[in-house]
This record gives C-alpha cells, sequence and structure tokens, in this order.
C-alpha cells in the first residue's frame, strides 16, 4: 500500500499495482517493482553484500571528507558522494568473509584539477590545554608542480583511524601558509592512523587527494613521512597572491564520522 504525501496530485511513498513510489536525490520518482525475486545466497552473493554493507558504513564515517573532496565530482557523476566514493575506490576496499580490508595508502578522499601541494614533513605533540590527544603539524610546499594557483586556495588535512574506523578532519588553511595542524582525539592514542591532504579552490573544485605515508601508532616514537611529493624550490605563483593578511578561511568543520576532532590554521608566521 502506498501513502499518498501532497494531495490526490502530489507525490507517493510505496507500491501502487505494478510500480513503487519513492525519494531519490531529493526527487520523487517510480519504478516498476519486482516481479520476483530469487534469493540463492550463494557465497558470491553473501560477500558481494558484505562488502557492500561494510563499504557503505566505512564511507559514512567519512562524510564531512567526501561532501568537501569528491561533492563535484559526484554531481557530474550523477551519484552520491557515498557512491562515487565506492566507484573511484573499488579496488581498495576488500571483503575477508568477516571485515573490510582497506588499502589505505592508494584510497582517494578527492579529485579534481586543482594544484596539489606536497607535504614536507610532520611533527606531534600533545595537546595538554584543549584536554589532551595529540597536536600534528604538518609542513607542505606550496605548488610543488609550478602550476597556476592562488594563494587563497584552502588546503585541508584529514585522519582515517583504521582501528575505530572514524575519521577527522581539519579546519582549512589558505594555501600561501606552508603548515596546518589537526588535533586528534586523545582516545586514539596508539592507534593505527593514516593522513591525506588535499585542495579545494574558491569555486569548490578540489585537488586529488595526498596520501601522507603510513603514520603508524599515534603516540609512538614511530616518526612520520611526507608524502611523495617533494621539491627543494619554495616558488609559486606569486601573481595569484593577494595582500590579506595571513590567517584561518574560516570555513569550520566537525570531526568527520565519530572522531569529532578538529583541526586549526596556523599563524603564518
Amino acid at each position: 500500500m502506498a501513502k499518498q504525501l501532497g494531495g490526490i496530485n502530489g507525490p507517493y511513498q510505496g507500491k501502487v499495482g505494478k510500480v513503487v513510489g519513492y525519494q531519490w536525490r531529493g526527487q520523487w520518482v517510480v519504478r516498476a517493482a519486482a516481479e520476483e525475486f530469487h534469493d540463492a545466497k550463494s557465497e558470491r552473493q553473501l560477500e558481494q553484500r558484505g562488502r557492500f554493507k561494510a563499504s557503505v558504513a566505512f564511507a559514512a564515517r567519512l562524510r564531512d571528507i567526501l561532501q568537501i573532496g569528491l561533492k563535484q565530482s559526484a554531481q557530474k557523476a550523477h551519484k552520491t558522494e557515498y557512491n562515487y566514493f565506492q566507484m573511484i575506490n573499488n579496488g581498495c576496499l576488500a571483503w575477508d568473509g568477516e571485515n573490510l580490508v582497506v588499502d589505505y595508502p592508494n584510497l582517494k578522499l578527492s579529485e579534481g584539477p586543482v594544484a596539489p601541494v606536497a607535504f614536507t614533513g610532520v611533527v606531534q605533540g600533545n595537546a595538554e590545554e584543549s584536554g589532551g590527544g595529540q597536536i600534528i603539524t604538518l609542513s607542505f610546499e606550496k605548488n610543488p608542480e609550478h602550476r597556476n594557483c592562488n594563494g587563497n586556495d584552502k588546503v585541508f588535512v584529514a585522519a582515517i583511524n583504521a582501528s575505530r574506523c572514524e575519521a577527522v578532519l581539519s579546519l582549512p588553511v589558505y594555501r600561501r601558509m606552508g603548515s596546518i595542524t589537526l588535533t586528534l582525539p586523545s582516545y586514539w592514542e596508539n592507534d593505527e592512523v593514516h593522513l591525506y591532504g588535499f585542495v579545494q579552490d574558491n569555486a569548490g573544485r578540489c585537488s586529488e587527494s595526498v596520501y601522507i605515508n603510513f603514520m603508524g601508532v599515534i603516540g609512538s616514537e614511530k616518526g612520520v613521512k611526507g608524502s611523495e611529493r617533494t621539491n627543494e624550490s619554495d616558488e609559486y605563483d606569486e601573481n595569484h597572491e593577494n595582500n590579506e593578511s595571513y590567517g584561518n578561511p574560516g570555513v569550520e568543520r566537525n570531526g568527520a564520522g565519530r572522531g569529532g576532532g578538529k583541526g586549526g590554521g596556523g599563524d603564518g608566521n
């Protein structure tokens, strides 16, 4: 039975005869109802269902990240950010029968034509004044590929906790600042964490995300390497940099998923 939602001429939700009404991407549509359904529950079917369910749950934990990094690409492909994320990362998400196995170094959190930055160093410190946790400070080269870019592009850093399936997204800083900080939750100590960085321009377009190598265990003495893009030159297109004071672009983002942490901008000194 269907439910009428807007009067006799309005949309409906549910099954009427051989058609089903439902809402998709904000629009009310109808489709033919399935006449027969054969659920063989074969080993391959169960594997695919488990993988799909786990992939959707994983993507949901990355919501705030994907809504920035993949928004425009997903719209062009007429997909949601979740579906687009699963499509471009199909080879990075596997199912071992019980758990989702993620290829973190090759995972893509953003894509687009914007010139990337190259992360050259990471330093860990204690966030004593903010209630504990780890403050991660990352330096980056502003335009390693010497492409046309803008000093006001926003740089983001995301951290994914593989142990807890949680994620945290930093506040953005301007490309011209050269460094960014991210505060991780205190309960992430001794967890396996992976870092990524990407850039967004003023039109909402993004760069390809960069994996900042394996961070290892938070709070341990294991060092953190920068991204593989390195260049000794610190030049970049000064014609696109204006004279505004250094500071945070003011786009506040909460932690993605259950991480709930937040990052902060540098002081530009």
